[in-house]
């Protein structure tokens, strides 16, 4: 199967388990486990994809092959971590007592999650500078726009490390991967060539949601 195949196959798949989740009444120990298990899924994937892209350039011709995969695995099992943050964000939107907790503990496991791609998108970028100035040139951009497109993903992804600039971070950073998918849709691009724009489209976007959830309930506290 092809990435695109895989990834519209586990975003199928998770998007009816998270429906499921949604439609059934969930206890608070269910409540908790989801978030605990997306919480670290965040930290787990994350990792895994900044470890892969980094090491890549330096590991043993024998190793690559692995990296290869633990990177394409991350990809792959995107879609789900996205649905069951999204699940576990609207859970913790509607719950009145420990949902403030929750929708804390996503926003920042997640905002995790979403900075070590970025970071890792940035090596892979710098890594392969002269690939990335054809498309930014095919794509009708100057090159000089790469490096102001690498370091203001760069910045965002450090400012969602820090509480108070998240929400405006996981915006740009969400603006940002609609200009990639709508620059992919301009040039004809394979559908896969999207994949990470899209997953990091979700993910910011449920960082953005929690972190704007956040500040209502400190606003109503105070």
């Amino acid at each position: 199967m092809s990435d695109t195949s895989v990834f519209l196959a586990h975003a199928g798949i998770a998007a009816l388990l998270a429906l499921g989740i949604l439609l059934l009444p969930i206890r608070t120990q269910g409540r908790r486990t989801l978030s605990a298990i997306v919480v670290g899924a965040c930290l787990l994937l994350g990792l895994a994809w900044l470890a892969g892209v980094a090491l890549l350039p330096v590991v043993p011709d024998a190793v690559k092959n692995l990296l290869r995969q633990l990177t394409s695995g991350t990809v792959s099992l995107g879609p789900w971590l996205v649905g069951m943050a999204a699940v576990a964000t609207v859970d913790a939107a509607r719950q009145r007592s420990h949902g403030t907790q929750a929708a804390a503990r996503l926003a920042a496991a997640l905002s995790v999650y979403v900075a070590l791609n970025f970071i890792g998108f940035e090596i892979g970028k710098a890594l392969h500078d002269a690939q990335m100035r054809q498309f930014f040139q095919a794509s009708g951009y100057p090159v000089w726009s790469m490096y102001v497109v690498m370091a203001v993903e760069s910045l965002c992804a450090f400012a969602l490390l820090l509480r108070p600039l998240r929400p405006v971070a996981a915006a740009v950073l969400a603006l940002m991967m609609l200009g990639a998918i709508a620059t992919h849709v301009r040039n004809g691009d394979p559908f896969g060539d999207a994949l990470d724009a899209l997953r990091m489209l979700l993910a910011a976007a449920c960082v953005l949601l929690l972190a704007q959830r956040l500040k209502a309930r400190g606003r109503f506290r105070g």
